[in-house]
């Protein structure tokens, strides 16, 4: 039997699983079937010791407009989410951008020179202006180019948590890298599970 538990707050869902299923295990090529044991004499497997049940917790982070260019957030998604995290000893970070025209990635969070050769790099293989190439200009000569980086970086991007926080290297940093000439708020949905 399944018990769900849901809890809410200001920007946040969490979600528990109290009992998991019995489930079948392959061992071998021989399937055996997972059960607990009780007043069943026809009891398969002694109980296993309870396991923490695993948690969810959601949160949108609304990151203030940032110049066009390559931007450290991590001190900013952990100060937003530091308290949920820590409730977690191991798990999964995700957090999605719900923009087109931005992106995540994850690089180096000691050398401001690195975002800014990156913003470079970007913009020499992504050609910009009404002489470029693209056929979606309605939105002024930066948003298509601004899409397609947004596309080579991605929107997305999943970190450990390990005893509460984040598990990066030492000169691993979250960066927004804005792609588009006017600075715009951006929304990041920030989700953890785990035990």
């Amino acid at each position: 039997m399944m018990k769900v538990q849901v809890q809410s707050g200001p920007g946040l869902l969490c979600v528990g699983v109290a009992k998991p299923k019995p489930r079948r295990l392959r061992l071998n090529a021989v399937f055996t079937t997972q059960t607990t044991a009780g007043n069943d004499s026809n009891s398969m497997a002694a109980s296993p010791s309870p396991s923490p049940s695993p948690k969810w917790a959601q949160k949108t982070i609304t990151l203030p407009p940032l110049r066009r260019g390559c931007h450290l957030i991590t001190p900013k998604i952990t100060k937003e989410i530091g308290e949920d995290l820590s409730q977690f000893n191991c798990g999964l970070a995700h957090l999605f951008l719900q923009h087109t025209s931005a992106s995540l990635t994850i690089n180096e969070n000691y050398d401001s020179d690195v975002r800014d050769d990156t913003e470079t790099f970007l913009n020499k293989i992504v050609p910009e202006g009404y002489s470029a190439p693209w056929k979606h200009t309605l939105e002024g000569p930066d948003d298509m180019p601004a899409h397609i980086k947004s596309s080579m970086f991605g929107c997305a991007l999943t970190i450990p948590i390990t005893n509460g926080k984040l598990n990066m290297g030492t000169w691993q940093g979250i960066w927004l890298c804005e792609h588009r000439d006017s600075p715009t708020a951006r929304k990041v949905v920030v989700t953890l599970n785990g035990i």
